[in-house]
């Protein structure tokens, strides 16, 4: 191999190393300052403490936050995952007048800013009775949610095997049978990941949770947002650090059903 083929080889590895690198640069780098002992958002050189984490984990405000988060995301991958299997299944499924329409009414909020949804979603919410309550919040999170899943399991239902469907028919199994034995194994993976995925946008979202939310119920960049604009403590640095340490543990576990799934 000539040196100027060697050099394009290594350049294929490297510049996406380095776009990756500048990409990941503002996660290290909030992670690096959580463990600052100082008062200001500085990073730790020579000494490194748990300080703020003991904060986060001992002050009732930012618990709550995270019990908030957790709850909401929670009930916005429930929704999610119902209204978007149910949605996948019918249009890889089936063929029927509207079908194109329902795919693109699932997949519209993608493209809808948040400001917007959040403005549209709180007098709605109001007159229905839901405002203030978890359910509001998550099923505005579970707009950007189903996509997510519907994206997922139609990908893996027009992968798997329609004849297994029909064979599992001929053998004598009811509909609900089918589904419980034959689809719901094969899309498992598809519905799992996308679940995960709609965890990590409800426990990150902001600009609807701050239409939406209540001071009785805060999720956590709700309560991170007014506290960074004034407050600048390294608390802060400890919220977020916590928030990316479960969005990590959730994007790997999505990524690893996700490979399941193609295998």
């Amino acid at each position: 191999m000539t040196v100027s083929r060697r050099l394009v080889s290594a350049s294929r590895h490297i510049v996406p190393l380095c776009v990756l690198a500048v990409l990941l640069w503002p996660i290290v780098y909030a992670l690096w300052i959580s463990f600052t002992p100082k008062e200001l958002l500085t990073p730790p050189t020579t000494e490194w403490s748990w300080r703020w984490y003991q904060a986060f984990f001992s002050q009732p405000q930012w618990m709550d936050g995270l019990r908030h988060s957790l709850i909401i995301g929670a009930l916005a991958c429930i929704l999610s995952v119902i209204s978007g299997t149910g949605a996948a299944l019918a249009v890889a499924r089936f063929r029927f007048a509207g079908r194109r329409w329902l795919e693109a009414a699932v997949l519209l909020p993608l493209f809808v800013p948040a400001l917007i949804l959040g403005m549209s979603l709180l007098p709605m919410m109001r007159t229905i009775g839901l405002w203030g309550s978890y359910l509001s919040v998550a099923a505005a999170h579970s707009l950007w949610g189903l996509p997510l899943v519907f994206l997922a399991v139609r990908g893996a239902a027009e992968d798997a095997d329609p004849n297994l469907e029909s064979a599992a028919a001929g053998l004598g199994a009811n509909t609900r049978q089918i589904f419980y034995h034959v689809t719901l194994p094969i899309i498992a993976p598809a519905v799992a990941t996308g679940a995960m995925m709609t965890f990590v946008v409800s426990l990150n979202e902001l600009m609807m949770a701050i239409f939406l939310c209540t001071p009785a119920i805060e999720t956590l960049p709700k309560i991170i947002w007014p506290n960074l604009r004034y407050t600048l403590s390294p608390v802060i640095a400890a919220a977020s650090g916590v928030s990316m340490v479960v969005t990590l543990v959730l994007l790997g576990g999505a990524a690893l059903l996700w490979n399941l799934r193609r295998r």
